[in-house]
């Protein structure tokens, strides 16, 4: 997050199943994780996007549950739940500009 916010950027918070494809696409390493930004801040409150809100489940075809990990990864199109303290690189996003 440090990172991303010393760069003007937040996290990638991807909006559905499409921005998942096409991030993995993007990043052509199908098989390698990247922290997105979705974790479980407070253990019983939900998974939590880094500007404060809930994913809409069903526009991912999947649905995380909980306790199997507290950080969000991108990996092959999915979001897959990982201990917060794995080191992956991540992905940062802007806002785009109107010129």
């Amino acid at each position: 997050r440090e990172d991303c916010r010393d760069r003007g950027a937040t996290m990638v918070m991807p909006r559905d199943k499409d921005e998942l494809d096409s991030l993995n696409k993007s990043v052509r390493k199908p098989t390698r994780h990247f922290w997105i930004g979705l974790s479980v801040p407070v253990p019983g409150m939900g998974w939590t996007w880094v500007n404060g809100s809930h994913p809409d489940w069903s526009r991912f075809q999947q649905d995380l549950g909980e306790g199997r990990g507290a950080c969000g990864a991108l990996k092959g199109g999915r979001i897959d739940p990982r201990t917060c303290d794995t080191g992956l690189q991540w992905i940062c996003q802007t806002e785009s500009a109107q010129i």
